[in-house]
């Protein structure tokens, strides 16, 4: 049994929502247990509920997407996040699944589930397109990064494709063109310490259009620019679904298209655990994806098959 826990504090939509994708998975999925932590101050949760494999975890906190992060986080151990999080350091469940504060989420899970190595920074990954694999790393996990977190995120994305494809990893840093006299000093030492390592496997950079084709299958990049450029993706994608119909062009091909393509949720790789962050803005269908990422993702225990291919490597 898939144990799933779901943080349903976050999301812009409220906890009812998240309720009813967690009811519409749990009737989809016979192996799937479903703990649903929510702010009994908020939420009143069913007197009986639609399935046994629904578990509720009141809660009497929960932390909302404005809040700014500071040192009473880790004193506010009755959040939903903060609980759901302390059960997935315990083995009480398999996958933790949240559309709450990034930042918040990002402190409690290296304060409580830890790292898989102390100076290795977690970053967020994202799956742009999954056959073939191919990732984006990070998506805001860490806006300020120095040279050796983005080398670290290139060990975790590469393990991230190697650990949940055949492919080999291809990684490139993300910048304003494949030229080596291009980028910020930061970019540049990064390239060169890719450059000397023997894996994995760096092309150096990457334009933008790179993300969605060519042989380059990790995109590394800061926080603050990688969840840029995936949410102004989102966002065109949006534009011409709401612009097309006015000139009488059918959109359901393209619907279909990216339905196929693209993946709800990123993971928070380099933890001790496994993570999926929603979109805060998710609706029914986008919270569904989510979950249904996370239970993916548990069924093979990705943090763990990503540590062994780091210790392979030789970097754990």
């Amino acid at each position: 049994m898939i144990r799933v826990a779901i943080d349903a504090m976050g999301g812009d939509l409220g906890p009812r929502i998240a309720f009813q994708a967690t009811e519409k998975i749990v009737a989809a999925f016979a192996d799937v247990e479903a703990y649903f932590y929510f702010d009994s101050q908020v939420f009143e949760f069913p007197d009986e509920s639609p399935s046994s494999r629904i578990i509720p975890v009141a809660c009497h906190d929960s932390v909302s997407c404005m809040e700014v992060v500071d040192r009473s986080l880790f004193k506010r151990v009755d959040a939903t996040i903060y609980r759901a999080l302390s059960d997935l350091s315990v083995s009480q469940a398999d996958v933790v699944v949240t559309f709450g504060n990034t930042a918040a989420m990002v402190a409690l899970a290296r304060h409580i589930v830890g790292l898989l190595r102390p100076k290795l920074y977690p970053a967020l990954i994202r799956e742009m397109r999954p056959n073939p694999l191919r990732c984006l790393v990070d998506l805001g996990a860490n806006v300020h990064c120095p040279a050796e977190m983005l080398n670290g995120f290139a060990l975790l994305g590469a393990s991230y494709v190697e650990a949940r494809s055949d492919s080999e990893a291809n990684v490139a840093l993300l910048n304003v063109g494949v030229e080596t006299s291009k980028g910020s000093s930061v970019i540049k030492e990064c390239y060169q310490m890719l450059s000397d390592q023997n894996w994995p496997k760096f092309s150096g950079f990457a334009e933008g259009f790179e993300l969605f084709a060519g042989e380059k299958n990790v995109i590394v990049c800061d926080g603050m620019v990688g969840n840029a450029v995936l949410k102004a993706s989102e966002g065109l994608f949006m534009f011409l679904l709401s612009q097309l119909p006015k000139h009488s062009m059918d959109t359901s091909a393209i619907e279909q298209l990216v339905q196929a393509e693209s993946r709800h949720g990123a993971c928070l790789v380099g933890i001790k655990g496994n993570l999926v962050k929603g979109h805060g803005r998710s609706d029914l269908k986008a919270m569904m994806g989510a979950i249904e990422y996370g239970i993916d993702i548990a069924r093979t225990n990705l943090y763990k098959r990503i540590e062994t291919k780091l210790t392979q490597q030789g970097v754990l």
